[in-house]
């Protein structure tokens, strides 16, 4: 099969989020399937607004894709809309990751508004496509609130993960005491309660530290309140980093903390459980979908930062249950595979009312 990924978002993971990732290991696995794939991309960089690259990219896909001969098309969040709209032979899906109106609704100011603007076209795109495919429930269920989309057309496929990659036969390097936090900083986050968490846990393991890898709209106003909570020497920001210079911090790292209050899946979570990392998380959005409570690590409410204390607080102390977490999280992510994601993604569109061309 000939399948072309209409894809605009940031190329590399230390420049983007999770989408990257999730885009980048579909092609992947398509192509371990032995798949033909074309990725139609923007050509060169942004020279000043990512956002208005992007909308040109877009306006340029229909042209561009009624050129490449193709079985299926699959574009991602609002990556496609122009095409969604076009009268066409060839069957047209949309990959929706985050639910950019779930998302907008924990911003402020500009990246509001720009979320307000991604989610009016990721509606679009939904509405106008074949089929829809999300990453769990919980993005099942605000696709059909927020965009009014039919329950019947929605497909739920995971993310995944390069297990050969991530399972690599390298020694956790932890000094029992290293926390690791991976995400683009945005409030949603909620990486300040990670930080305000601390203040606490540090009064029982003072040895506990925080490394927090990424960067965003957040980024200096975290780095400001590490400074106002006393943090200084007790908090790591990175910033954004290679891929390879991320796995080395997971394989440095004790426990992973994400105290996020919305992910439409939470591809890091994968990645922590791969390297044989305990989680502690929240109970928000589809996070349980995706980490086991009380076999791959901690699930608290989430904004509860007295609860993410003492989760992280009894987890340092307890390496025998850090071991056991480690130990379920590395082979339950194996189902998360790249190449049986995609063959997951290629099954649940060959089933009724999904995939049917253009009526």
């Amino acid at each position: 099969m000939r399948i072309v990924l209409v894809d605009s978002w940031l190329p590399t993971t230390a420049a983007g989020t999770g989408t990257t990732a999730g885009i980048r290991g579909l092609r992947a696995g398509l192509l371990a399937l032995g798949h033909e794939v074309v990725t139609l991309r923007p050509q060169g960089a942004p020279r000043g607004s990512l956002t208005l690259h992007r909308l040109l990219f877009n306006l340029a896909v229909p042209r561009v894709i009624a050129t490449v001969p193709a079985d299926l098309v699959i574009g991602f969040d609002f990556d496609g809309f122009r095409w969604a709209g076009q009268r066409r032979t060839v069957p047209y899906v949309v990959s929706i990751k985050g639910v950019a109106a779930e998302e907008r609704q924990y911003e402020r100011g500009w990246v509001r508004a720009l979320f307000g603007l991604f989610a009016a076209l990721e509606g679009l795109n939904a509405r106008r496509a074949d089929g829809v495919v999300v990453t769990s429930r919980y993005c099942a269920e605000a696709v059909v609130q927020h965009y009014r989309v039919d329950p019947v057309r929605l497909r739920i496929v995971p993310e995944g993960i390069d297990l050969a990659r991530w399972r690599q036969p390298l020694p956790a390097a932890g000094d029992g005491a290293t926390i690791l936090c991976v995400a683009r900083q945005y409030p949603r986050k909620r990486v300040a309660d990670l930080l305000h968490a601390l203040v606490a846990v540090r009064r029982e393991v003072p040895a506990a530290h925080a490394v927090i890898v990424g960067d965003g709209p957040e980024h200096a106003a975290l780095r400001k309140l590490a400074a106002q909570l006393g943090l200084e020497g007790a908090v790591r920001f990175t910033g954004a980093l290679s891929d390879e210079q991320v796995q080395a911090c997971y394989r440095q790292a004790d426990l992973f903390c994400l105290p996020s209050v919305q992910e439409g899946f939470g591809i890091v979570f994968l990645e922590a459980m791969a390297s044989g990392l305990p989680i502690v998380a929240t109970t928000a959005a589809a996070v349980p979908e995706v980490v086991p409570a009380g076999r791959a690590g901690l699930l608290v409410p989430p904004g509860n930062v007295p609860a993410l204390a003492e989760a992280l607080t009894s987890l340092l102390g307890a390496p025998d249950q850090r071991r056991a977490f480690a130990a379920f999280g590395q082979d339950y992510v194996a189902r998360f595979d790249w190449p049986l994601v995609a063959q997951h993604l290629l099954a649940e569109l060959e089933r009724p009312a999904s995939v049917s061309g253009q009526r």
